[in-house]
């Protein structure tokens, strides 16, 4: 007999008071406990309880998880529509659902079963973002400043969709492509050793194997059928530099593409504002402040739209540039 195999899945992403189209478990040691049989309602009540006893994942059966995909894909984009949840209800599904397949694509690099997963969430995240101008500090307030590949590629979707859309991209379609090269614009850390990675104290060959990582993100997105020449260019640039110090090819600013100096400043900023394994974070202000000293690394109409931004969502109280 073939034995069961379990796939972990968030409490939050469960859709309170539906019936389930597949049993949930609990793990204890090595075991699966059922804990809800295939059509009984899971609700909030039983979310709470759960959490209140320590509980953060529930299992599913392997061979079930499409039937919970469908049941996300076709719940995320109810939650958008519905009146029945408020502005902030929504900002917190869509950042659930978002960061469950966030999660998956930036630690295993298979961005091919669940491409459809990250566009619908990306897309989602896009018409939030556009309904209004609270949407934007809505998101971020829910996001963790503490190191992680998984919450610095969101922040930086979300940082680089929200400058996009000030500059005047009011294509769905582009704000998609920059907010999915914002997620997967280091997935190819995933080729460098994970030691290197945290060290303090780089030799300099492991400097450069680091540096590899903007060509190796490309190479993980092309093996994944994304061939997309503006998605490739954001993932490829988020480390060039206006001035040319920048790597992996030097470029000036007159050879980065648009894509790649939204991208730049968003994951510049992200950065310099998370706790890092070498640095501590820097404030809001600070971080700014210390972009716009060194304003030669970006464009700097780009990076003046950006404070101004980061001011009117009111994360600052002044903008550094006036």
């Amino acid at each position: 007999m073939e034995k069961k195999q379990y796939t972990p899945i968030v409490i939050e992403s469960l859709i309170f008071g539906k019936n389930s189209d597949y049993p949930l478990y609990l793990k204890s040691g090595d075991n699966y406990i059922l804990y809800r049989s295939k059509a009984l309602i899971f609700s909030q009540s039983d979310a709470l309880r759960l959490k209140n006893n320590g509980v953060e994942k529930l299992y599913i059966e392997t061979k079930d998880k499409d039937k919970y995909d469908n049941d996300m894909l076709d719940h995320i984009e109810y939650i958008i529509k519905s009146p029945d949840y408020n502005f902030e209800e929504k900002a917190v599904k869509i950042y659930t659902y978002s960061k469950i397949y966030a999660e998956y694509v930036i630690t295993t690099g298979n961005l091919k079963d669940n491409q459809e997963n990250i566009k619908k969430s990306i897309e989602t995240t896009v018409e939030y973002l556009l309904m209004s101008e609270f949407a934007f500090m809505n998101l971020l307030n829910l996001s963790s400043y503490d190191y992680n590949e998984v919450g610095h590629g969101m922040n930086v979707s979300i940082y680089a969709m929200a400058l996009a859309n000030r500059l005047g991209f009011s294509s769905k379609i582009s704000l998609y492509e920059i907010g999915f090269a914002g997620l997967t614009h280091d997935i190819g850390k995933l080729k460098i050793p994970r030691e290197i990675l945290s060290k303090n104290g780089l030799s300099e060959k492991e400097a450069e194997e680091i540096k590899m990582h903007p060509i190796y993100s490309k190479e993980i997105l092309i093996a994944n059928g994304i061939d997309n020449k503006n998605i490739i260019n954001g993932v490829l640039e988020h480390h060039e530099a206006s001035n040319g110090t920048g790597y992996p090819f030097g470029k000036m600013e007159e050879d980065i593409s648009t894509y790649g100096k939204i991208v730049i400043i968003a994951n510049r900023f992200d950065s310099l504002t998370r706790n890092r394994p070498y640095r501590i974070k820097m404030s809001v202000t600070d971080a700014l402040n210390f972009m716009e000293k060194n304003s030669e690394l970006y464009n700097v109409a780009f990076l003046r739209e950006f404070i101004i931004l980061m001011s009117k969502k009111n994360l600052i109280g002044s903008t550094a540039i006036q």
